[in-house]
């Protein structure tokens, strides 16, 4: 979680005063006695009134977050939390663990789901009984595989398309597309 809180504090350090605005109400209407710090109360309250997966609920997530060890939420410990919200970070819809590294994603799901089916790591390699998900381990490629699939889809349909601009242009669009989850992911192949 330190990785992802650096993360995290590098958006916010660099956000328009509107993205920071909208974090401190964030960060505001979690901690309800306005002491500074989010109690594993509020986190849970707050959590389950805005609907959030439920897998986000649970003691073991707070305690993921509370990375000092203090047993409430700190600032830059909500900020985490935010950007995992806003980013789209996945829970593991296996073992229903927080995923905070590499994960692998069942593309057939990407293309046609609006709720993309993750799994961590560990659950990729586990038993064959273990793995309960419809469409085979083959469908699955790791999210780096993955933004390399979006990359160079995009790359062709610009060169199709005749549509060259300077790099910084090539990169926004890129990361554009795999933010709108481009609908051509199945035809990937990273061997």
């Amino acid at each position: 979680m330190e990785d992802l809180n650096e993360v995290a504090l590098a958006y916010y350090e660099s956000g328009t005063d509107e993205e920071r605005r909208l974090f401190d109400q964030f960060f505001e209407s979690m901690d309800e006695d306005g002491n500074g710090r989010v109690s594993y109360r509020e986190f849970s309250e707050f959590m389950s009134l805005e609907a959030y997966d439920r897998n986000m609920c649970t003691r073991d997530f707070f305690n993921d977050l509370d990375v000092d060890g203090s047993r409430g939420l700190d600032f830059n410990e909500v900020l985490t939390l935010y950007y995992i919200i806003k980013s789209g970070r996945p829970i593991c819809r296996q073992c229903k663990i927080f995923i905070t590294n590499e994960y692998f994603t069942c593309t057939r799901c990407f293309k046609t789901r609006s709720f993309p089916y993750n799994i961590c790591l560990e659950c990729f390699r586990g038993e064959e009984g273990h793995f309960n998900h419809t469409h085979s381990l083959e469908q699955f490629v790791d999210n780096f595989a993955l933004l390399e699939c979006l990359r160079k889809e995009a790359l062709e349909e610009n060169r199709e398309d005749g549509y060259y601009e300077n790099r910084w242009g090539t990169a926004f669009r890129i990361l554009e597309t795999g933010l709108h989850f481009a609908s051509v992911v199945t035809s990937c192949s990273i061997m």
